[in-house]
């Protein structure tokens, strides 16, 4: 599936293709920062972290959630 069928898709099938699809943002904002890359960034991360089938140990959850505030605040500086 590509990058614009996963964030226009509201539930991926699994959290593996939400993972996919972050770090494939990841890249894209390293390449060409932009406050709408950093929110698609912000958007795949409450997705993976709400995704039922997602089941990371605490301590990785609490990166992803580190993250997210991070890319946050990336995206309202934009």
């Amino acid at each position: 599936m590509n990058t614009k069928a996963l964030l226009k898709n509201p539930a991926p099938s699994c959290p593996d293709s939400l993972l996919q699809l972050l770090r494939s943002q990841l890249m894209q904002y390293a390449r060409t920062p932009s406050p709408r890359v950093a929110s698609n960034i912000v958007n795949c991360l409450d997705q993976l972290l709400i995704h039922p089938q997602f089941k990371a140990p605490p301590d990785e959850r609490c990166t992803y959630r580190r993250m997210r505030m991070y890319w946050r605040l990336v995206e309202n500086q934009g």
